[in-house]
């Protein structure tokens, strides 16, 4: 698939996600879907996604956020609050993400060595949470200038590191049971793919904020922890250029949102130049990845087959999750395919 093809197969998901994020019922992953489409305007030099994403975000700026709620509801917004606020410049976009971030800091529940607690007072580490806390925070950080806040964000991705790794795969589980000191039983592809996405943003952030020196033994340990993810993840990808939703068991089946999702994550790791990482083979599972979720999206801009919201079970329990279309989904496969484009846009300059 070309870069042409990759980005008509862009415009028709973006113009189906603006009129959607307006007109369904709300979902924990429609902040994701938000930030999916400033990433595709950026991408496109189209407004029209920016005021989906204005007029989504009215309501809530007139509110505040609602921390009190659902931990994916109100976390999820920081991120792409701020993403809202380089946009446009508009100092009510920081601030809510300030409300969503002082609340984290001071009131969220957490384990004992810091990792963010989604279902208080049950005491269990999520994988997915990494991804809803730390990007944010380390962005918020470089926007102020607070150099404490991005090295806290580095904390949250080892110590999810190390509640959830799998020694001997480098893979992450679903989620830890601190007190029981267990796991759950399966590698969940969609929440490997949150920490593969996760990590770059941060160390980005790092870097932009000057930090790497000064944080070199974190960033080092999270470096590390990616490469060793994404060249597992490489090795079982399947033909199709997707990946099994109980990704080391062909068994399952086969999940859009999770090859998103490795997309994007393999895309950052190559532009970087992701010490460890085997470019090589990242580069062909990268290409197939694409492929695969352009392939995905229907002719009236949906982004299908993916799994519906997944708490962690057994084996048969992930593997009949029911498929269809998500918000969360949507926004991640508009992120790909939109550094996809610049990819090829900056190779052609």
């Amino acid at each position: 698939m070309d870069s042409t093809e990759i980005r008509n197969a862009l415009e028709r998901l973006t113009a189906n996600a603006s009129r959607e994020l307006l007109a369904k019922q709300p979902h924990w992953g429609d902040a994701i879907l938000c930030d999916g489409l400033l990433y595709a305007a950026r991408v496109l030099g189209s407004d029209a996604p920016v005021e989906a994403a204005q007029r989504w975000f009215e309501p809530k700026l007139a509110a505040g956020p609602r921390t009190n709620g659902w931990f994916w509801f109100w976390a999820a917004e920081a991120l792409p609050a701020l993403d809202m606020y380089a946009k446009t410049n508009d100092p009510r976009y920081l601030e809510y993400a300030r409300a969503i971030a002082g609340f984290m800091e001071t009131s969220a529940a957490r384990t004992a060595d810091g990792a963010y607690v989604p279902h208080p007072p049950a005491l269990e580490v999520w994988i997915d949470v990494c991804y809803f806390t730390a990007p944010a925070l380390a962005l918020l950080g470089r926007m102020s200038g607070d150099s404490e806040m991005i090295e806290r964000a580095a904390d949250q991705m080892i110590v999810h590191r190390d509640h959830l790794i799998d020694p001997g795969s480098g893979l992450f589980w679903h989620v830890a049971y601190v007190e029981r000191k267990s796991h759950s039983q399966c590698l969940w592809a969609r929440g490997n793919s949150w920490f593969s996405i996760a990590a770059p943003q941060v160390l980005a952030e790092i870097e932009a904020a000057g930090g790497t020196h000064r944080l070199a033994a974190k960033v080092g340990k999270i470096r590390a922890a990616l490469a060793r993810q994404l060249n597992k993840i490489v090795s079982l990808q399947d033909e199709s250029g997707l990946w099994h939703t109980v990704i080391d068991r062909d068994d399952s089946y086969l999940e859009p949102s999770s090859a998103a999702g490795f997309a994007l994550a393999l895309g950052r790791a190559l532009r970087t130049r992701l010490s460890g990482l085997d470019e090589a083979r990242a580069r062909i599972a990268y290409t197939r990845a694409i492929d695969a979720i352009c392939g995905k999206i229907d002719v009236h801009g949906a982004f299908t087959d993916v799994s519906q919201q997944t708490p962690p079970g057994d084996f048969a329990f992930y593997n009949s999750i029911e498929v269809g279309t998500a918000p969360f989904a949507t926004g991640v496969c508009m992120m790909a395919l939109s550094e996809a484009v610049e990819t090829w846009q900056a190779k052609k300059s």
